[in-house]
C-alpha cells in the first residue's frame, strides 16, 4: 500500500515514470521483511588474526566443541597477549575425563596434545559442570568469573583444582604474570 494511500491525499496526474516508482515501492511495501543473516562470529571472522582482532574489541569468544579448543582460541587472541615471549611453560589438564597439556617452548610456538607430559608447571583438574559452563562463557571476563568461583569456592562435581609443581615466584619470572590466561589458570588472577 502506497504512502499516498495511507494518508488519504489525492494523486495528481501521474507522469509513466512515476506510477513505475510507486508500483515498485508498493511491490517492496507488500513483500514480506527479511531478517538480515547474522552469522556467528566463527563465520564472519575467518583466519586467527581476525579472531584476535574480534576478541581485543570485546567480541564474544566463539563457539568451540572442547575445553582444549577453547583454551588454543585464548592463547591466540587477547587473553593469552604476550604468550609469544622467550618464556617456557607447560600446563597440564584433567577435564572431562581426558588429560591433555599445552606446552611452549622458549621462542617456540605453543603445543597441544593429549596425554601427560613430565616435569609440568601446573596440572590443573577441571570438573565436568564446570567445563560446560566454561565453554558456555561469551567472554573472556565471563570465563574468568566462573574459572575463579570454582576454584575459590568448590562445590560437590564443580571444582577447579590448581596444583602448582613449581614456585609461583619461578612461574612469574618466566611470564606467567604478564599473560593474562596463564596468570587467570595458575589462580593468581584476582
Amino acid at each position: 500500500m502506497g504512502i499516498r494511500k495511507l494518508f488519504g491525499r489525492k494523486k495528481e496526474k501521474e507522469k509513466p515514470d512515476e506510477k513505475s516508482v510507486e508500483v515498485i515501492e508498493e511491490a517492496a511495501e507488500d513483500a514480506p521483511a527479511e531478517k538480515a543473516e547474522v552469522l556467528p562470529v566463527e563465520e564472519a571472522i575467518e583466519g586467527p588474526e581476525e579472531e584476535s582482532i574480534a576478541a581485543e574489541i570485546g567480541a564474544t569468544v566463539p563457539y568451540h566443541d572442547s575445553f582444549p579448543n577453547r583454551l588454543l582460541y585464548m592463547f591466540s587472541a587477547e587473553p593469552g597477549a604476550g604468550v609469544e615471549a622467550p618464556d617456557e611453560f607447560s600446563l597440564e589438564f584433567m577435564a572431562m575425563g581426558e588429560r591433555f597439556y599445552f606446552a611452549k617452548a622458549a621462542m617456540g610456538e605453543i603445543e597441544f596434545k593429549t596425554g601427560t607430559i613430565t616435569d609440568e608447571d601446573v596440572f590443573i583438574r577441571i570438573g565436568e559442570d564446570v567445563v560446560k559452563d566454561l565453554l558456555a562463557a561469551a567472554t573472556f571476563s565471563e570465563f574468568s568469573t566462573i574459572y575463579l568461583r570454582y576454584y575459590k569456592n568448590p562445590e560437590p562435581g564443580k571444582f577447579v583444582k590448581i596444583e602448582l609443581r613449581k614456585p609461583v615466584g619461578d612461574l612469574n619470572k618466566r611470564g606467567y604474570a604478564r599473560v593474562p590466561l596463564l596468570k587467570l589458570l595458575i589462580g593468581t588472577a584476582r
